[in-house]
């Protein structure tokens, strides 16, 4: 009896600490917390042990609602135990199955005392049916639990295999020797112990990520349940049918038992009928929601292979236009050129339907002509008329003042319109370029022709580059872009999604100059269609790699690129990264290279994933997003170069008295100044993020 003693003395002081493991220990939900309902219950135990080991028949039936106790605090626990979040019990069956116990409970001793008036013990029915109940919400969550990844699914596992060991040990407790029993508690209590101090936060794991989901998932957990309580009933009535000497007071515990059981059965499949119907519901949705989805996405589909021909139209035309500059011209040859680099362009701008070029003198005579197509005298289609100068000091046939053209297109959007515009700049300038060579050296006109097609790209590439500041609620934003050349090929951009989140994207396509530069132009288009339909950062990620894939793989390019979603409800950014080197964060606590993991470039792998980072803004912060030029100066320590960057930054926000505007300023005014003052190797862009404090809850 002393070593049961001490034994139960021992454990109560495990109850306790495990009762302490608690973070709720001072708040309401402490009722919902594992380790407290567990410790508390390991308590009762114990207590109620060491008074069953009285031989004042008083003392002993005191212990039998203390250790009821224990079987109420383990049968919480188990309800709210901490799995999926779908797991969880329905308020009427912890309240049913608590009531059903205690009744039972009751039922079992007030019959046991009737009939056993000289036998004073604790009825042996209290501890086989109390483990039942227990082992019921147990072995149905023993079931979902296979459902958890990772750590969570091994720190629930064991607590819970610990839990249904205590469960067997009590049950055993009137069947199993004292020196037995003795090594089995100290066994299961250090389990417990072990399992509740690597439990960990007790927080529910969100798998269920739809609707239709969850209530899938709860339906199956209602039908585990009603299958799990079906077979104790079946079991129950069994041992009625098959053990005839089964004391009076124990088939009156028993039939209550089967009573509670059925009434459980019939609620819980009336509620599965109910989630059932929720589910049919849900499902008919989630199709009608997908469908439009579809639809949505053939659209996008739509315009995104409008804009991928738009662009390789573009491409092709470029490269049109560089043949034509190699080749070698005369004034003989001059008109046959210019014919056939007006029936490229007609024939691969499907958009065309009419397009004159005309050589002009200063008065408008014109010197040459040549048409393709049929005009349209409607005024039905979008017109250009555009005019470049050739030479200020000449007007003659061979080399006129002017070229001009006068196109017609059928274009619906605005922004294709104005693109293409620019495109007719191009085979201006081609045309003019044929004639300046007839009159120069080849190389001297090859120079020129080169810098003026580049510097129309680069007019081109900066429309898709902001250049205005980004202000929102607890936000701002601004952008510094220095390519190498005229063309760069990173690409900055930031795209309102709605009302709550908006996307910043930081792009370096590999390489230098117009090849980088033309697959720069089509990130714009092809993230734009992406967030029609996903504003995650790792999902955009993986839309663009399947979208960008088989042209980046054709031209052995890829693409690095940060993708960073603010969330302006929660205040906080959601992060994934494509091979792009990792953001400075800079506060006035703290100032680092944050630690974000990331997947391979776009363009690398077909099917790659981009795990998802989160930040809370709990501070007024700067991050900057960059690309590899601004640590590229030619150094071979690049971390060393960002630790600079780091100090020489934390310095500006170290001043005070300055407003959130100077800081912005500051720091901006920085990087182009240690931009400038430095050797130039690649194109350099740079998001800078001002964040605000995070409002208060």
């Amino acid at each position: 009896m002393i070593w049961e003693m001490l034994l139960y003395g021992l454990g109560s002081g495990g109850g306790v600490y495990i009762a302490l493991l608690s973070k709720k220990w001072n708040g309401a939900k402490r009722w919902e917390d594992v380790s407290f309902l567990q410790g508390i219950g390991l308590i009762a135990w114990c207590i109620g042990s060491l008074l069953a080991l009285s031989s004042v028949w008083w003392i002993q039936k005191l212990s039998l609602p203390i250790s009821l106790l224990t079987y109420v605090f383990f049968l919480r626990s188990l309800h709210v135990f901490p799995l999926a979040s779908h797991a969880t019990y329905e308020r009427w069956k912890m309240v049913l199955d608590t009531l059903t116990m205690i009744v039972t409970f009751l039922l079992l001793v007030i019959f046991h005392d009737l009939t056993n008036l000289e036998n004073r013990h604790t009825p042996k029915m209290i501890y086989w049916q109390g483990g039942f109940y227990l082992l019921l919400p147990a072995i149905s969550l023993l079931l979902i639990i296979r459902q958890l990844q990772g750590a969570a699914r091994l720190k629930r596992g064991r607590l819970l295999l610990s839990t249904i060991m205590f469960i067997a040990v009590m049950m055993m407790t009137p069947m199993v020797p004292s020196y037995v029993m003795i090594w089995c508690v100290l066994i299961t209590f250090g389990c417990l112990f072990y399992a509740h101090h690597r439990l960990g936060e007790q927080q529910t794991v969100q798998i269920a990520h739809t609707e239709y989901r969850y209530l899938f998932e709860r339906q199956k957990l209602g039908k585990q349940d009603a299958i799990m309580v079906q077979l104790i009933l079946l079991s129950t009535v069994a041992m009625l049918a098959a053990i005839p000497d089964i004391p009076f007071y124990g088939k009156v515990g028993l039939g209550a038992g089967i009573l509670f059981g059925l009434v459980r059965v019939y609620l819980t499949s009336r509620e599965n009928r109910h989630l059932m119907n929720e589910t049919l519901v849900a499902a008919s949705l989630l199709e009608q929601k997908y469908e439009n989805q579809l639809e949505q996405i053939q659209l996008q589909n739509t315009q995104l292979s409008r804009v991928l021909g738009l662009k390789q139209n573009y491409e092709y035309l470029l490269l049109a236009s560089n043949e034509q500059s190699l080749r070698e011209v005369n004034y003989e040859k001059l008109q046959q050129v210019i014919e056939e680099l007006v029936d490229t362009w007609f024939a691969k701008m499907d958009t065309l339907t009419f397009l004159q070029l005309s050589l002009e003198s200063k008065s408008g005579e014109v010197y040459y002509r040549l048409e393709r197509g049929t005009k349209d005298c409607t005024g039905s289609l979008h017109m250009v008329n555009q005019r470049m100068g050739v030479s200020e000091q000449r007007d003659t046939a061979l080399i006129p003042r002017y070229v001009s053209l006068v196109a017609q297109i059928s274009v619906a959007d605005q922004g294709h319109a104005e693109l293409e515009q620019s495109f007719f700049q191009v085979l201006l300038v081609n045309v003019r370029g044929l004639i300046l060579r007839c009159l120069h050296e080849h190389q001297a006109l090859e120079l020129g022709v080169m810098e003026t097609e580049m510097g129309l790209a680069r007019r081109i590439q900066s429309m898709l580059i902001p250049k205005e500041e980004w202000i929102i609620k607890g936000l701002r934003a601004r952008t510094v872009y220095a390519p190498i050349t005229y063309v760069g090929g990173d690409y900055v951009d930031y795209i309102r999604i709605d009302d709550r989140y908006v996307c910043f994207i930081v792009a370096d396509v590999s390489g230098h100059g117009l090849p980088a530069s033309l697959l720069a132009t089509g990130i714009s288009s092809a993230a734009r269609a992406v967030l029609q339909t996903s504003w995650s950062p790792d999902e955009i990620l993986e839309r663009l790699n399947q979208l960008l894939y088989e042209n980046l793989s054709k031209t052995r390019s890829f693409i690095t690129m940060m993708v960073t979603v603010y969330d302006s409800y929660e205040h906080k950014l959601l992060l994934s990264r494509a091979g792009h080197p990792q953001p400075l964060y800079l506060s006035k606590s703290k100032q680092s290279v944050l630690d974000c993991s990331g997947g391979v470039g776009l363009g690398l792998l077909p099917d790659s994933s981009y795990p998802l980072e989160e930040v809370l803004l709990k501070e007024e912060a700067i991050l900057l997003i960059y690309t590899d030029g601004l640590v590229n100066t030619g150094r071979k320590d690049a971390f060393r170069c960002l630790q600079q960057w780091l100090v020489e930054l934390s310095a500006l926000l170290d001043e005070t008295e300055s407003t959130n505007d100077e800081v912005i300023d500051r720091v901006e005014s920085h990087v182009w100044g240690m931009t400038r003052r430095e050797k130039q190797l690649d194109d350099m862009s740079v998001l800078i993020l001002q964040f605000q404090s995070a409002p208060p809850i």
